[in-house]
């Protein structure tokens, strides 16, 4: 490497990635081998990338109403794909929520792939459709 690729990869802007998953997020089932779908996958291995930022939104309507979802982040520690965070979401509001969005703030400094799996307990979930946005730089 180069001063002159250190000092594009210094002021390179982020890119942002937008995009939406349709998927059986009830009897699909996900890299990680469990029940649901894979939201997004970035990063690749043996490769340093910075996340800015990254969020996606669940609202009603998303999936079905008696639907708890499943949120499963995983990412690469010690070479082996990790699961490094869980959560849930029950979509009918109940839990004084009308809607729920997972967002990494920040920079966070990344070697590897990261992934965002969702699972619903609701057989009607098999056709939904979840957007999600990111904003990257690759080092």
């Amino acid at each position: 490497m180069g001063l002159a690729s250190d000092i594009r990869r210094l002021v390179q802007h982020n890119r942002i990635r937008t995009g939406t998953v349709t998927g059986n997020f009830f009897a699909g089932v996900a890299t990680s081998g469990l029940p649901g779908q894979d939201l997004f996958t970035y990063g690749v291995a043996n490769q340093y990338w910075r996340l800015q930022e990254a969020y996606f939104n669940l609202f009603p309507g998303v999936f079905n109403v008696a639907a708890v979802i499943s949120v499963r982040v995983y990412f690469v520690i010690f070479g082996a794909m990790q699961l490094i965070d869980t959560m849930t979401w029950d979509a009918d509001g109940t839990d004084g929520n009308v809607g729920f969005i997972y967002w990494f703030f920040g920079a966070y400094e990344m070697y590897g792939p990261f992934r965002v799996e969702l699972q619903s307990d609701n057989a009607g979930d098999v056709a939904n459709t979840v957007g999600y946005d990111y904003r990257v730089k690759d080092w």
